[in-house]
């Protein structure tokens, strides 16, 4: 049966105060699909469930139309809303067994509404409700008993056979897998999956991204009341489209995520509308939002613009204006004006040489607003050269660079100063990147003297204060005044990075900013500049030649050998499933495992027109010596190999055979 919701709108009204919980929220639910709902607590999930069900407060205030097939039920009366509820539809709350009631028997519940809605006599009805609770894996014993009897798993099983005993046609489901274990877990997923083939319409309200990635068709990112995002429920994690959903995918703890938890900027607010009565004055209404620990805060928001936009990594003013309508945006339906996550930082066939030497060959690399890209590879392999073009602090031979939507030559040849504060860079050997006549005060402020952007002396005196502070250095005067040979190595680190953020930047370059530093204190630092990195909303290109490290920080890696890329894709898949053999080389020996191509070094990698890992490769032919290959697509378009022969493809191990021997060449 169909489920049509449109500009669902609902208020929790307070004497002169309003939470908006839902705004003009349009969704379908469609027969034997899952639609799976997402966003943070307070964003709205559990209010649209209830709506759908009738079971808002008295002081919940509704606008908007809600049809089941041709009915229209926003707004009906208690009766009819009762001769729809288990039959038509039902729902399986949260809070588990708080929605039982303590001092009657499980099986008595599960079989009530058999006897409400259809007549049946106790006895049928309960005999039906304990076939149902066998269904859900609970034995007759265990129905006899009270809730406060039941573990977690059993109440949740318990509240499945009360919402499916009447097979109703719509479900919904409110966190239906929270607080459980992982066996409990698969069987309730199981449970929806037997759901969407018996033809339901299903609505699966969860926090957990892994379930409504692996389990809905289709997927709605709510953020304060409004639909932020519609997508196809697998592209959740690997392909979001708006900048708050990405920001839940690092949120969320997958088995397949390699990257350390982040987060999202700031705190999460509700919406909340109040009238004030004022002297010869009529009542007046605005949208004021309010941290979550804080009734009213001071000022207010206009009702208009993005609601995301205080937290979001590439909000602009024009985000703060009008009214921002869903949009399409490769496939998905999106609510950002700038029609989802931006490019900041597009390279376009870059190169560059030093001599007759071939430092960078001509490479393609897009950096997403807010993303940590990762270039990981060897010594030598041209990952400094390509970090230092994309800085702005090295010039390409040949090649475009774009950078927040204007070409980035063209920017620094006509106005560097103000190009430069949007890009902060930490250069490798630390203490080497700092002058030692330096005291820590003027290190910390040399960008800002250099670019003279209109600073007072008090302005920067204020700025470099914040930063130091914000990178945990002291701001006391004695320590302003010492010089970089009286810190520790871990110190000048923590000062370099002050001065890349003193300028508050949009990018940041970090080539091997701990490559210096031992593992407690490179730790620590890593976990700041993650930190940073999330409250600021930094896009970072990260420099190492430790994929172990990119693993733990990057959202994408790119794999770099003898001056091109071999491989780019999400940090998950390349190191789960590499594609290059060269990538899957430094993954083994990250894990201690030496194979016979590590012992090869890099014998003729620069001077090779062909694959520059064909040497120490087990499957390259006479053609990977001479052309270097195209990429292959490995998933969608998201996960690219430079390689004839990529380790993901199933066909690799049947193409082996399809060649002579005589055509491979021994190392």
């Amino acid at each position: 049966m169909n489920v049509s919701i449109k500009d669902l709108t609902v208020y929790y009204r307070d004497d002169d105060h309003a939470l908006q919980a839902l705004d003009r929220a349009d969704l379908t639910l469609l027969p034997g699909r899952v639609m799976a709902l997402v966003g943070e607590s307070g964003s709205g999930k559990t209010t649209l469930g209830k709506a759908l069900m009738g079971l808002l407060p008295d002081n919940a205030e509704i606008k908007g139309s809600i049809r089941i097939g041709d009915r229209e039920i926003a707004g009906l009366d208690e009766a009819s809303m009762n001769a729809l509820r288990w039959s038509a539809m039902a729902m399986v709350f949260q809070n588990g067994a708080a929605n039982l009631n303590p001092v009657y028997r499980l099986v008595d519940q599960v079989a009530e509404p058999l006897i409400q809605q259809r007549g049946e006599n106790r006895s049928k009805a309960k005999e039906a409700a304990e076939d149902m609770l066998a269904r859900m894996g609970l034995l007759a014993e265990q129905g006899l008993r009270y809730p406060h009897e039941l573990s977690g798993g059993q109440v949740q099983r318990g509240l499945l056979a009360m919402a499916l005993i009447l097979d109703p046609p719509v479900v919904i489901l409110d966190e239906p897998t929270a607080a459980l274990d992982a066996i409990t877990k698969t069987f309730v997923a199981d449970v929806v999956a037997g759901l969407r083939r018996a033809g339901k319409s299903i609505l699966l309200i969860t926090h957990d991204l892994g379930l409504a990635q692996n389990l809905a068709d289709d997927l709605a990112v709510l953020y304060l009341g409004q639909v932020m995002e519609t997508m196809p429920a697998a592209e959740l994690l690997d392909h979001p489209r708006h900048p708050y959903t990405l920001a839940l995918g690092r949120s969320y703890p997958d088995m397949d995520a390699v990257r350390d938890l982040g987060g999202i900027r700031g705190d999460a607010f509700y919406r909340l509308v109040h009238a004030h009565s004022r002297e010869n004055e009529a009542d007046h209404i605005h949208t004021h939002v309010a941290a979550p620990d804080a009734y009213h805060q001071s000022g207010h928001a206009p009702p208009q613009g993005c609601l995301f936009r205080p937290r979001c990594t590439q909000a602009i003013r024009e985000c703060g204006l009008g009214d921002i309508p869903l949009t399409e945006a490769g496939g998905h339906m999106v609510r950002c004006l700038r029609g989802g996550i931006v490019d900041l930082l597009e390279l376009s066939g870059v190169a560059k040489s030093y001599g007759a030497v071939e430092a960078l060959k001509p490479t393609d690399l897009i950096l997403r607003a807010g993303e940590v890209f990762c270039l990981v590879g060897e010594t030598g392999s041209g990952k400094t050269t390509l970090a230092g073009i994309a800085g702005g602090a090295l010039a390409q031979d040949q090649g475009r660079r774009t950078f927040d939507g204007r070409d980035m030559d063209d920017w620094i040849k006509r106005d560097y100063s103000s190009l430069a504060p949007k890009v902060g860079i930490i250069y490798q050997n630390p203490a080497e990147s700092v002058s030692h006549r330096f005291t820590v005060f003027d290190v910390a402020a040399e960008p800002l003297r250099i670019q003279d952007n209109g600073f007072s002396k008090d302005e920067i005196g204020e700025r470099v204060l914040r930063t130091l502070a914000e990178v945990r250095l002291s701001t006391a005067p004695e320590f302003l005044k010492k010089y970089p040979h009286e810190l520790n190595m871990g110190a000048i680190q923590r000062l370099c990075l002050a001065r890349a953020l003193v300028h508050d930047p949009m990018l940041l370059i970090a080539d091997e900013p701990t490559s210096a530093l031992d593992p407690s204190v490179q730790a620590k630092v890593l976990k700041m500049l993650l930190g940073l990195q999330t409250e600021k909303g930094l896009t970072m290109l990260f420099v190492t030649h430790d994929i172990g490290l990119a693993r733990k920080i990057g959202d994408r890696i790119g794999v770099m050998l003898a001056g091109r890329l071999v491989e780019v894709g999400p940090a998950s898949r390349i190191i789960a499933r590499p594609g290059h053999p060269y990538t899957k080389m430094l993954i083994e020996a990250a894990h201690g495992r030496p194979t016979a191509a590590m012992s090869n070094g890099e014998r003729k990698q620069m001077g090779v027109s062909g694959c520059p890992f064909a040497e120490r490769c087990d499957h390259s032919l006479a053609q990977c010596r001479v052309e270097f290959p195209a990429p292959v697509n490995l998933d969608g378009g998201r996960h690219l190999a430079w390689c004839r022969f990529p380790l993901n493809e199933k066909k690799h191990e049947f193409q082996q055979h399809d060649f002579h021997e005589g055509e491979r060449f021994a190392s």
